[in-house]
């Protein structure tokens, strides 16, 4: 792949992207968007000023109502699924022009709330996977389904346009339950959706970090990446979710058994007073954090064939494998065994075993 020109768009922002898509629909259906823009508190927006868009909270009533008067369930979906890319503005092209794809994920996840407040990004990698997660820039709200499935299935668009090779997610996780019959593919996706996830996010094979991208131009990069940098600066902009970063910051210290409150603390630059309190601010806590990392990644691990409970043991930083096997019961009410033993997971998703859980209050610690 070659980079598309024009080189710089005439916008920077992510914001009005989704809006102008739908709107575009509703044309092609021969539907006025206007009594639908009025609806959303969205009445000034132009297709010729997308960045009169403010936040993802209008954006999401403008898109639901849009997809309950074409009576399309997917659309979120529909409406990544074949759009431009370069229509996200100079966020795509600072991502695209990214030596490898890790890097270009950074980038997501450190301006993408520059671009747009109402979202936020998370790039993190553990030993089995790379994970990018999108939800709502505050702590206690969830983002739309509708722009869930967007974000996601464009991450999945952009990755995969990058890199020469075909890209397929380990998982895609989302976490509001499905709605329709739809399949994965119908859906744009190669692999089926896991719903009632922890989060929204789609995870790669750990290599995939490292993958060296076609459209790399370093002159570029470093001009945008100069002109992101000095936005945040401008706006003093920093992102509003801390547990994203605890968690991103845990991943790897796992299997050295050195994830400590003061560790985690000092890796994020911050005391351990400020990082309890900025977290008991978002109704998480330290030990919640961690067990909720363990559960995500011990489901993965439980899913390789072959890959004995010691060594999951290992991975998620327990020195013997009793531990983990009460983990597991306390997490999915099984063993480890059983849990391959009965193939639960190929009937069920991990998302979803994880969700029960929750609800049944297994899992400690506020969420």
């Amino acid at each position: 792949m070659t980079l598309p020109g024009p080189i710089l768009p005439p916008r920077a922002s992510v914001g009005g992207t989704v809006v102008r898509l739908a709107i575009e629909r509703l044309a092609q259906a021969g539907l006025d968007p206007e009594p639908l823009l009025r609806q959303s508190g969205l009445s000034d927006f132009a297709a010729e000023n997308p960045d009169a868009v403010s936040g993802a909270d209008a954006q999401a009533v403008f898109v639901n109502a849009a997809a309950d008067a074409l009576q399309d369930a997917s659309f979120g979906l529909h409406l990544a699924q074949d759009y431009d890319l370069r229509e996200l503005g100079l966020l795509f092209y600072l991502m695209i022009s990214s030596e490898t794809v890790g890097e270009a994920l950074r980038c997501f996840e450190r301006f993408g709330s520059a671009d747009d407040p109402s979202l936020y990004g998370s790039y993190r990698i553990s030993d089995i996977a790379v994970t990018v997660a999108v939800g709502h820039a505050e702590p206690d709200r969830q983002l739309d389904r509708q722009l869930s499935e967007f974000w996601l299935l464009t991450i999945y668009r952009l990755v995969a346009s990058c890199v020469p090779e075909t890209t397929t997610p380990i998982s895609i996780s989302l976490r509001q339950p499905q709605q329709d019959g739809t399949t994965a593919a119908q859906r744009g996706f190669p692999i089926p959706i896991d719903y009632d996830a922890s989060e929204n996010r789609i995870d790669f094979e750990i290599q995939l970090s490292d993958a060296k991208l076609t459209t790399s131009d370093p002159y570029l990069h470093i001009y945008l990446l100069q002109h992101f940098e000095t936005l945040v600066e401008a706006t003093r902009w920093e992102p509003a979710i801390l547990w994203s970063r605890v968690k991103k910051a845990m991943a790897p210290r796992l299997s050295h058994g050195t994830v400590t409150m003061a560790n985690i603390a000092k890796d994020l630059g911050m005391s351990t007073r400020t990082l309890s309190r900025r977290l008991s601010y978002e109704g998480k806590t330290f030990s919640a954090i961690l067990d909720e990392l363990r559960a995500e990644l011990a489901i993965h691990y439980i899913k390789i064939k072959g890959i004995p409970i010691s060594e999951i043991a290992w991975h998620l930083g327990y020195r013997e494998a009793s531990a983990v096997v009460v983990a597991f019961r306390r997490w999915t009410g099984m063993s480890p065994s059983q849990l391959r033993r009965t193939h639960v997971l190929r009937s069920e998703s991990p998302e979803a075993l994880l969700h029960r859980d929750q609800t049944n209050g297994r899992l400690g610690g506020r969420h």
